[in-house]
């Protein structure tokens, strides 16, 4: 009987903490803004690959993971540090409009940006693709917490309250994980503030999570019903800010080599052009997830994917992910594009002018991705890395930063839609 009274209490002091309504303060809108870095260390084409694939559950192809062990063991050698420019606070950076800057991988590799939490400040990933907010943190042991990470300490936040009974693990098709306690702390992003946010902290992770070495955390911005703690899931910073927001949005304004932001709260008219195109989603599963069943090569003629999955847009990815016809109708129609088992994806000549691609995002829009957006690494004088590869039967298409780097992009989660229209 002390035992079950032992879990009720503790299942009652979670559930108190949880359904606390978090305290909002600050703006109608806010915009993270990107600045770029030259980092060391940076991930490969099919680094990026085998991440996606172990983020959605995909089958890994033995030749994409002999690629990826190698680049793995490399990456364990070599940290890497964080620059100067990295370890400043981001309360420096702050402006009256509610600006702070974000870093951009070289090779446009992923994006990050700093927020606080509990008044520390943490670079990170914004991530459409999940729904956890989660910090490296001092509980984990000594030797990891100097990776090239700057870890979370809550003996450090004045604000920081423990949830009892709470924890949190994301775990991969590979088994690999990272998990941890939770607490609530302030969370500041941009000058906006949420009290009281569910704050993840890892305090064991598999390497692959170490070696993602640029980012001390991610910020998921999917909705909760795809969030990983218990024994309840938790509100995502996007769900606690949106009712105190003068539109219930935020846009992804990111652009290939260039300095973009994410925006909330406001949808600025001058960064695209012509009419934004609404599509509903699916939110079923927490994602944003749309249909995307017609595409076409170049001039070439639309054609149909009459089995075409759902596709996720996603900012915590890189590539794009897409059906076998898909990928097969476009790189058969670029020379010397194959199936490169020694690189564990498909390559092409680097010196190939490559054709646009021409994607369905909903019923109604269709997104044109320049041709030179599809290369997406020179991994020698020769031979590229495409920037679109296959989901390798996987249940859904998964659409990363290629796209995004052609569209502005909002994400309406009033009415449960995303907008697209081509950057101005």
């Amino acid at each position: 009987m002390r035992g079950i009274h032992l879990y009720l209490l503790s299942a009652i002091c979670f559930s108190s903490a949880v359904l606390a309504a978090p305290t909002k303060s600050g703006k109608g809108s806010f915009k993270v803004q990107r600045r770029r870095i030259s980092p060391r260390g940076l991930s490969g084409g099919a680094a990026e690959l085998g991440k996606a694939y172990r983020k959605y559950g995909f089958d890994v192809p033995p030749a994409l993971s002999n690629k990826v062990s190698m680049h793995s063991s490399l990456a364990l050698g070599d940290p890497g540090d964080r620059t100067e420019q990295d370890s400043k606070e981001a309360d420096d950076k702050d402006d009256d409009a509610g600006n702070i800057p974000a870093d951009t991988q070289e090779g446009d590799v992923s994006f990050h940006a700093p927020i606080t939490v509990g008044g520390q400040s943490l670079m990170m990933n914004f991530d459409t693709g999940s729904a956890d907010l989660w910090v490296f943190s001092t509980g984990l042991p000594a030797a990891q917490q100097t990776l090239g990470h700057t870890v979370f300490d809550p003996a450090k936040s004045s604000t920081f309250k423990p949830l009892q009974g709470a924890s949190w693990q994301i775990t991969y098709a590979d088994k690999s994980f990272a998990r941890g306690t939770v607490g609530l702390d302030t969370v500041d992003i941009g000058g906006a503030k949420v009290e009281n946010q569910a704050v993840e902290l890892a305090t064991t992770v598999a390497p692959s999570f170490l070696r993602q070495e640029h980012s001390d955390g991610l910020v998921g911005l999917s909705f909760g019903s795809l969030n990983t703690v218990k024994p309840r899931k938790v509100k995502t910073f996007f769900e606690n800010i949106m009712p105190t927001l003068d539109k219930p949005v935020f846009t992804a304004n990111l652009r290939h080599f260039e300095l973009g932001a994410y925006e909330f709260g406001k949808i600025d008219e001058s960064q695209f052009e012509g009419p934004l195109t609404y599509t509903p989603i699916d939110a079923s599963d927490g994602h944003w997830q749309i249909e995307s069943k017609t595409f076409a090569v170049g001039d070439g003629e639309k054609q149909s994917n009459p089995n075409a999955k759902p596709a996720i847009m996603d900012t915590g990815t890189t590539l794009i992910l897409a059906d076998d016809l898909v990928v097969e109708a476009y790189w058969s129609q670029v020379e010397g594009a194959e199936m490169n088992d020694a690189e564990g994806g498909v390559t092409f000549p680097c010196n190939t002018q490559l054709p646009d691609f021409h994607i369905a995002l909903g019923p109604t829009y269709t997104a044109i991705v320049p041709g030179d957006l599809m290369n997406y690494q020179r991994l020698s004088l020769e031979t590229c890395f495409g920037g679109m590869q296959s989901n390798n039967g996987g249940s859904v298409q998964v659409y990363g930063d290629i796209i995004f780097k052609s569209q502005f992009t909002v994400f309406d989660g009033g009415n449960q839609s995303i907008g697209f229209a081509p950057h101005k």
